[in-house]
């Protein structure tokens, strides 16, 4: 009975925040005109509207309901506002960057990572832009050849997993991926089993969790962050306590392996041994924390969106034979089967750069882009953006625009492509959108397109990649279904990588020779 009584104050102080919520919400919708969305129920809003799964698909139908690219949903003072056409987001994110460049951060993100430790979240500010102009240095397109040797090195490894086993080629990718960063980051030059790229999985599998889950009830109600760690329904509070332990591990142990080896007088050129031979060592207190945000943010950010942008380029292979033939067709004429492709080949390979921007736009990694959070109030086409805001772009929208691009749900290179098929057309729209949006677009994302340019041609240029076979001998269709979450990702498949001519398998353990 006491405790019951030690409840009612409690009950009553919470009924009374969200009466007052819901009143002052419901003023300010008589004073402004905000943006179309479905309506809500009293005091709490859209609160239950908000999609949990494929949110991309939901934001575009109210799109077209309410006839207008831009959606408001609002909910217990949480107002959000998605932008579903490439002219809104560039009117906002890129002509009103100074309203637009702010982030927001998810409280269970904040739980795991802080509002520093991943600086691409972090708040825009002179902090940020000293991360972002120390990071555009080293991966800027005039910096990128430093980077070349490694990534072709990267690749050419993938090609000798994949020709010596393809049960299951996504750990050769991921490995890939992963091995590239660490080199890039650190000159780690790591194997399969190294455990500095295990201790960098297990951080990313826990990523992978918690995308996951979806939206966690603290990201609707931020107050539950509050509450104590035993408190009943404060499960997210200790999940985020283990995911924390091993994202600073992911931060921290390459940084400290790699500073231990800089003092031994072993470490190789990279990206941490320039930040570290150029700092400050009277401000080296302050700079650790950037350069370890730097490195860490590194991985994390490009390990996964590299491996599913692969994995999806693959599938797309598999389903589009005609693409892959039209593709290959090309190399031979550029190529030939002497040689692998080289980075240098790209102006001559149009085709291949076609299908890497289709492959983006068709199945963008982040079909909403990470939440930006307006720093002021704003009003735009006749609406009003409250500061505060969550202002989303609506990637998947606007790469399936059927007036920007006919025939949105089918694979089609050929849209970036003249009609003979021998140059890249400049009318139709590449899909930047892929990387986000105005000053908080992806700083790597030149670093990236080097990278899927040199993956796409050269397993095309030795493999033909095909359904896997069964015990029969029969192919093993594929069911093609997507994750519904934040990073959206094929679900498991098989691929059969074939070799395409005879001397595929010797250019291919050659080129691994070299590198060797």
């Amino acid at each position: 009975m006491q405790h019951l009584a030690t409840m009612i104050p409690t009950f009553v102080y919470i009924s009374i925040a969200l009466v007052t919520l819901w009143a002052v919400a419901f003023r300010k919708r008589q004073r402004y005109r905000y943006p179309p969305g479905p309506k809500g129920l009293p005091i709490i809003g859209n609160i239950l509207d908000i999609p949990i799964k494929f949110g991309w698909f939901t934001y575009r139908d109210w799109a077209r309901q309410y006839d207008s690219d831009i959606i408001h949903l609002e909910g217990l003072g949480l107002h959000i506002v998605v932008l579903n056409s490439a002219k809104a987001a560039k009117d906002l994110f890129d002509k009103r960057h100074n309203v637009y460049s702010d982030k927001e951060l998810s409280s269970m993100m904040l739980e795991v990572t802080g509002p520093t430790r991943n600086w691409i979240m972090m708040p825009y500010g002179d902090y940020w832009r000293e991360h972002r102009r120390l990071f555009h240095q080293h991966f800027r397109p005039l910096a990128l050849p430093q980077h070349h040797p490694k990534q072709s090195k990267a690749v050419h490894r993938l090609l000798q997993l994949l020709l010596d086993s393809q049960e299951d080629f996504v750990p050769h990718v991921r490995y890939m991926a992963g091995s590239l960063i660490l080199e890039v980051i650190y000159a780690f030059d790591v194997q399969p089993d190294d455990p500095r790229l295990a201790l960098v999985e297990k951080a990313m599998n826990a990523g992978d969790e918690i995308v996951s889950e979806g939206v966690f009830l603290v990201d609707i109600f931020p107050i539950l962050r509050r509450v104590p760690v035993w408190f009943p329904g404060a499960r997210f509070k200790r999940k985020a306590a283990e995911w924390k332990a091993l994202v600073d591990t992911m931060y921290e142990v390459p940084y400290s392996l790699f500073k231990t080896a800089m003092k031994e007088g072993s470490a190789q050129p990279c990206f941490a041994l320039s930040l570290l031979s150029n700092a400050d060592a009277s401000d080296m207190s302050r700079l650790d924390e950037i350069f370890l945000s730097l490195t860490g943010t590194a991985y994390s950010a490009g390990e996964d969106t590299t491996t599913i942008t692969i994995t999806t380029f693959i599938l797309a292979m598999i389903l589009n034979p005609e693409i892959q033939a039209f593709v290959q067709e090309e190399l031979d004429k550029v190529i030939g089967n002497d040689r692998l492709p080289v980075i240098n080949d790209q102006p001559s390979l149009p085709r291949v750069t076609a299908v890497m921007h289709e492959v983006l736009r068709q199945y963008p990694v982040l079909p909403l882009a990470t939440p930006h959070r307006a720093m002021a109030d704003d009003e735009y086409n006749g609406y009003h953006i409250p500061a505060g805001s969550m202002v989303i772009g609506n990637t998947w929208a606007i790469l399936h625009d059927e007036e920007t691009y006919p025939d949105p749900l089918t694979f089609n290179p050929k849209r970036f492509l003249s009609e003979d098929g021998t140059t890249l057309r400049d009318d139709v729209p590449l899909p930047t959108e892929a990387f986000g949006y105005g000053r908080r677009i992806c700083a790597g994302r030149h670093f990236a397109m080097d990278m899927l340019f040199l993956v796409i041609s050269n397993l095309l240029a030795v493999f033909n990649i095909e359904k896997a076979i069964d015990e029969n001998g029969k192919p093993i269709e594929i069911k093609v279904e997507f994750t519904p979450h934040v990073f959206s990702q094929p679900k498991p498949f098989k691929a059969r990588f074939k070799p395409r001519h005879a001397g595929a398998e010797n250019l291919i353990r050659s080129a691994a020779q070299v590198d060797a």
